[in-house]
């Protein structure tokens, strides 16, 4: 209560002292005493937390510690010790007020500084009050100490107000003026008012409003060509003009003076179009875009217009400030601009295209650019030529910018949206990286969605940045960091068109540039892929392991495999589509030639189920193609290893194994003959009839299957592998080995007559095979008949239809080759390549084989 009754004591005081009032009864008095005490209880700006202040020093000289900056901490702290002892009440605010004021003290503090203030604080007398006092003579004023009326109306004191009297202390306004002065001593007098009149003056005709005259035409409001160039230039740098309303149109309210009305006209409106494009410019470039690449756009836009604003301030500044005799001339005006405005025309042009199709692609304006300055190339405009090239290679720079990321590190930038490469799946097998990994971004109908001018690297750029990729992943990071010291080339204008180069085509000086950068990286990186694949993985030895497997180059280990398979279905043993029997098998025979580990066979069992164990005995059509071989090599390898390649090496591995399938089934077949030769007490007619027609079928049937097997061997697989290993050495990148393999591959099916239009000559063939599988099974069903059953009238009639089948066979083999050795014939006229030549050669090899000699 008592510090209450002080405030309000002071308050009271403080109030007689401001209003020269004595009575303290007075309501007004009481008011105001009140309204300041309310104001004082409620104020918010309290002492300063000396806390925090503490806090924020000792942050400060940690800060000064951590940036290495101990000495200046150590001054600090030394100062602050001494402060502390001193007992100065006020200190919290005064170091407080302190802090506000610093600007990062870290950086900006010298402390080569400290020394000078505190020499300077020592170095001579101080200055005091008292000094000053008894200097100035306080002590005999007698009236300095009185208080100060404020009102108008006291009449202790008079002031005297002249208007002509200027004021040293400009810089007090409002409440904050010494006491002793009015408003009127704040008011600032002009002293040029001839100037000022001038300018009113010259600015009047922008307040006229058109009047009539005795006929009631309406007159125009007249002005001068220099406040017409005024307007215009005003105009053209985007500010509000009378003379042109907002949206760029001349008012036809206004005529020049001296100029005729079509003259103006024309002028003006020249002018006022020119005004147009420079405002879309103006408007493109404040506008906001979150894409770089427009950006990039909006900056270079953004600087050829300050280009323009630059020389309208210098026609400005001529005209306002002459040095010498100036002449004010629209038309001169108009000359001198129009080589700046020209080439913003072209660029606004291109804006507005852009502005007019908002669902365009985002680099639709780089191509646009590069038509136009193409364009301005070929007829012959050099200078617009060069300002449009220089803005595209500008703006091309963003979008190089994502292509430099990927060639040369292989990675896609966050905001790559729009470039034309993209994540396809993230979580792919190591071996399906180089297909699956990343794809190229399309349109609709299948255009690759880049600019046209990177369509001719746009392979070379893909190929490159998936090779880093696969780089990295195998742990050859060399290349890339020789890749990433080689980041300062850049497609500038002076880069791609040097001097002496002004008539050659700009896109062809481009596409040299860009394809020159692009094949040093691209050669680089896949030579360096290369060689690890064949050196570091091993390609070459896991390639000939899949060819043991799928082409059976080791004759022994598929046979073992094939002999096995073999009995289970002569015996219709059910294992035979059986997963784990096969693949053991066929690891077993094939363990001292590959890695058995990676080989597998399986059985589709949902069509083996609608196969019958006597079906798969009697065709080779039956339940062979069921067997699926699968050899996986290491993922670099199975890189190069595609679907199609992979269904390929499948037929081949198909067909080899009916073949196989075909000779095993003869060969049993005579090995019977032979036992049941020996064991025959007799041997009449009917019999030696039935033994020379099974031999003649049977020698046919294994010419054709050895010419068969020859021909698939010598002809087709033996050059193909070379062939291949060839091609695959060749190639440039894993693209190249890629094609290299799918065409070697396909190149086998397709001479073995594997392929999709050949489909009734592959059933011709496999109808021979099977001939050799039926020759054998009316074989051993007439041995069993002959085993089984007594009487020569019963032999006689199984020895009938025996001869009966026999002589079929050797029909259906007559007509089958004679109809296969037509067919290849015919194939090989209607084609040309190198396809004819082997299926001839296949036709010359069967031609012995039809005739009537068998």
């Amino acid at each position: 209560m008592a510090f209450a009754a002080e405030i309000e004591g002071l308050t009271g005081d403080l109030i007689k002292a401001l209003s020269q009032s004595r009575a303290t009864t007075d309501k007004s008095f009481l008011r105001t005493r009140d309204a300041a005490l309310r104001a004082f209880k409620s104020n918010k700006f309290l002492r300063t937390n000396h806390f925090e202040v503490e806090k924020s020093l000792c942050g400060l000289e940690e800060k000064f510690r951590v940036h290495n900056r101990d000495a200046l901490a150590n001054e600090l702290k030394a100062r602050l010790d001494l402060l502390s002892q001193l007992g100065f009440k006020w200190y919290p605010e005064a170091l407080h007020l302190l802090l506000e004021l610093s600007d990062q003290p870290t950086y900006n503090t010298k402390l080569e500084n400290i020394p000078r203030i505190s020499a300077d604080d020592d170095g001579g007398p101080k200055l005091r009050w008292e000094d000053i006092a008894q200097e100035d003579g306080w002590a005999q004023d007698s009236d300095i100490w009185d208080s100060i009326n404020y009102s108008e109306g006291s009449g202790d004191e008079i002031f005297e107000d002249d208007p002509g009297e200027e004021s040293d202390e400009s810089s007090h306004f409002g409440g904050d003026a010494p006491s002793g002065r009015t408003v009127q001593d704040l008011i600032i007098h002009p002293q040029d008012n001839d100037a000022l009149e001038a300018v009113i003056k010259q600015q009047k005709w922008k307040q006229e409003e058109p009047t009539q005259d005795l006929s009631g035409k309406v007159r125009k409001i007249g002005l001068s060509e220099t406040q017409a160039l005024r307007e215009v230039l005003f105009m053209l740098h985007g500010l509000p003009t009378t003379l042109f309303d907002a949206d760029g149109a001349p008012d036809p309210a206004f005529q020049i003076f001296n100029i005729a009305w079509q003259t103006q006209k024309s002028l003006l409106t020249a002018f006022s179009e020119a005004g147009g494009y420079i405002n879309i410019l103006r408007r493109f470039a404040a506008q906001v875009e979150k894409e770089p690449q427009l950006q990039a756009l909006q900056d270079c836009v953004a600087k050829r217009v300050r280009v323009l604003d630059d020389h309208l301030v210098r026609i400005q500044e001529r005209l306002a400030s002459p040095t010498d005799q100036v002449v004010v001339s629209l038309i001169a005006a108009r000359e001198e601009l129009t080589p700046v405005l020209e080439p913003l025309f072209r660029l606004s042009g291109v804006i507005l295209k852009v502005q007019q199709n908002p669902t365009s692609d985002n680099f639709r304006y780089l191509e646009l650019l590069f038509d136009e300055s193409s364009m301005a190339q070929l007829t012959g405009n050099q200078e617009l030529y060069e300002f449009l090239a220089r803005i595209f290679l500008e703006c091309f720079t963003v979008y190089l910018r994502e292509i430099r990321s990927w060639v040369q590190e292989g990675r896609l930038l966050p905001s790559d949206e729009a470039f034309f490469i993209y994540n396809g799946q993230k979580d792919v097998p190591l071996g399906g990286i180089w297909q699956h990994r990343f794809k190229l971004r399309r349109t609709e109908d299948g255009q690759l969605l880049a600019p046209i001018f990177v369509h001719p690297a746009a392979d070379k750029i893909y190929t490159t940045g998936k090779s880093i990729v696969i780089l990295r992943l195998l742990g050859r990071l060399k290349v890339e960091d020789t890749l990433r010291s080689d980041q300062d080339q850049s497609l500038t204008y002076e880069s791609i068109c040097p001097p002496g180069f002004e008539s050659a085509p700009f896109p062809d000086l481009f596409n040299l540039a860009l394809g020159q950068w692009i094949d040093r990286t691209y050669t680089a990186v896949s030579s360096s892929l290369k060689t690890a694949l064949f050196d570091d993985c091993a390609f070459e030895a896991a390639l000939r392991a899949l060819h043991s497997v799928y082409l059976m180059e080791d004759g022994a280990a598929a046979s073992a495999f094939c002999e096995r398979l073999f009995a289970k279905l002569d015996t219709k043993d059910a294992t035979w589509q059986n997963r784990r029997v096969l693949t053991t098998s066929a690891q077993e025979a094939f363990a001292g030639t590959v890695d058995a580990s990676r080989l597998s066979i399986s059985v589709d069992a949902a069509d083996a189920r609608h196969v019958s164990a006597t079906e798969a005995r009697n065709s080779v059509t039956a339940a062979l193609p069921l067997v699926q071989v699968a050899y996986r090599p290491e993922w670099p390898v199975q890189m190069i290893l595609d679907e199609p390649s992979a269904a390929h090496y499948q037929s081949v591995f198909t067909f080899s194994l009916q073949i196989k399938r075909a000779a095993h089934a003869l060969h049993a077949a005579k090995l019977r003959d032979d036992l049941s030769f020996e064991n025959d007490a007799f041997d009449d007619g009917a019999q030696s009839e039935a033994r020379g027609l099974f031999y003649a079928a049977r020698s046919s049937l294994v010419w054709f299957v050895n010419t068969l097997q020859t021909y698939l061997v010598t002809v087709v697989l033996v050059p193909q592998t070379a062939r291949m290993q060839r091609e695959l050495r060749a190639a440039s990148d894993v693209d190249g080995m890629m094609a290299a393999h799918a065409r070697c591959a396909k190149h086998m099916t397709d001479q073995l007559c594997l392929g999709a239009k050949l489909a009734p000559l592959r059933a011709a063939l496999l109808e021979v095979l099977d001939l050799g599988l039926r020759l054998a099974h009316a074989r051993a069903e007439n041995g069993v008949a002959r085993m089984d059953q007594d009487g020569d009238d019963v032999m006689g009639g199984a020895g009938d239809s025996y001869v009966i089948v026999l002589r079929q066979i050797r029909a259906d083999f007559a007509r089958l080759v004679r109809f296969i050795c037509g067919a290849l014939r015919s194939v090989a006229r209607a084609v040309s390549d190198e396809y004819a030549v082997r299926w001839d050669v296949l036709a010359d090899m069967l031609q012995p084989g039809h005739g009537e000699e068998m």
